[in-house]
Order: structure tokens, then sequence, then C-alpha cells
């Protein structure tokens, strides 16, 4: 079974056994998710962490008191520490950075938000980035969490990715248009 369909099946049947849940509940759970999948990152993870879930020298009640220990010292939601403790008695613990990711997406369409990518040239001031929030707030109706990326090969002006929507005011995209428009080469 491919990573996203594992990813997308598990996150469902989360989601769906916190029916009711409040917001701050479902954005805990996906943040606790989420930290633990980052702890098990390849590149950038917990190698102490990485080598207690993958090693095959270790059993998986090890394994289970290692992600009991992390929740109780991080104070975890139980249905986060229950789930995590489930991915690891069916082997799925390696996918936890996916499960987390389609949970947060669970989340973000049952309590109305979208993620937008806001790209700039510089980086922004906390007004201005409210106020770039504040019309896609209105132009999506929903809540929006910017993700804020810094590219200077935008000279000027902003560009944000919202689902698969671009509202793109760049200099460099103006400056597309117009050679598109004069056939210059």
């Amino acid at each position: 079974m491919q990573e996203g369909t594992i990813g997308r099946r598990y996150a469902r049947a989360l989601a769906l056994s916190l029916e009711g849940a409040t917001e701050d509940r479902l954005t805990k759970i996906e943040e606790q998710l989420s930290a633990v999948g980052t702890a098990l990152d390849r590149r950038s993870g917990d190698v102490g962490l990485r080598q207690a879930m993958f090693n095959p020298s270790f059993s998986e009640s090890q394994r289970g008191k290692v992600i009991e220990d992390i929740a109780v010292a991080h104070q975890f939601d139980a249905a986060a520490t229950s789930f995590l403790r489930l991915l690891v008695e069916k082997g799925r613990i390696s996918h936890v950075q996916s499960i987390a990711l389609s949970f947060r997406n669970e989340v973000d369409a049952r309590i109305g938000r979208v993620r937008a990518t806001i790209t700039t040239a510089k980086a922004l001031s906390a007004a201005d980035l409210a106020a770039i929030v504040a019309g896609l707030e209105k132009k999506t109706g929903k809540k929006v969490v910017p993700e804020v990326e810094v590219d200077p090969s935008l000279i000027a002006g902003v560009q944000a990715r919202v689902g698969g929507l671009i509202y793109d005011a760049s200099v460099k995209a103006q400056l597309e248009r117009l050679r598109t428009e004069f056939n210059i080469q």
C-alpha cells in the first residue's frame, strides 16, 4: 500500500474517532502527531527515537513504552497516545509523517481552515502579513493559516497559493505578462 493511501486511511479513522471534538483538541492532536513525525524524520529527526522505533532488536512492547514515555513527558492527549501505540502495534509508525499530514488536512476541512503559501521578495512585517491573510480570508471565506516564504526572484510584490489557486501580484509575473503580450523573447 502506498504511503499516501496509508496516511489518508489512518488519518480518516482517527478523525472519525474524534467526531465532536473541539477545534482546540483536534489542533493539539494534529500538532502532537506532527511533532512525532518530525522527530522520526530521516534527515533531521531524533536519532535515538528513530533507533528505538525502527531497530528490530527493540520489541513492540519496548517501542510502546518509548511512545508512552514521550506522551507523558510532553502531556499528549490520550487519543494521540493511544493512536501512536496503535501505529506501533500495527507496524505503521514509519508512516506517522504521512498520517499527520493527512490528519492536518482532515482537521482543516472540518474546521473550515485552509493553508496558504505566501511568497514575497523580502520579509513581511506583521501588519503586511495580517493584511494579506485578511484579504485571502475574505476571498476564500475560510480561516487562512499562512506559510511564508521569501523568494528574491519575485523582485517585489507577493504571490499566494491557496489550494490550487494562485494569486500573483509580483513584479516578476507582471514582467512575464508584458513579455508575452509584446512577444519579446
